[in-house]
């Protein structure tokens, strides 16, 4: 967490998830989240397969860590037949 009375404020920008970040993908969700996805989960997040993904990156960093994933926001959009949450139809 950072110290509120620090001079120095991170500069978190937004930008698509590629390739080159499925490692750190991988070990932040591990970190983050309990449960354990298969492999061709992250695959699709970092190659854009029917995944909307965004990864948070602190640019305001001077060295080669400007660029690296420290946060991310995956979504994926299904028809509501194909959800697993059922809907209740109203009868008037």
């Amino acid at each position: 967490m950072l110290d509120p009375r620090s001079e120095i404020y991170p500069t978190i920008e937004y930008r698509p998830i590629q390739p080159s970040d499925l490692e750190v993908l991988e070990k932040i969700h591990l970190s983050l989240f309990p449960i354990r996805y298969e492999r061709e989960f992250f695959l699709n997040v970092v190659n854009g397969n029917g995944v909307i993904s965004w990864g948070a990156v602190d640019t305001s960093r001077s060295d080669e860590g400007r660029d690296e994933l420290i946060g991310f926001v995956t979504t994926r959009m299904i028809a509501a037949k194909d959800s697993e949450v059922q809907t209740i139809r109203r009868i008037s």
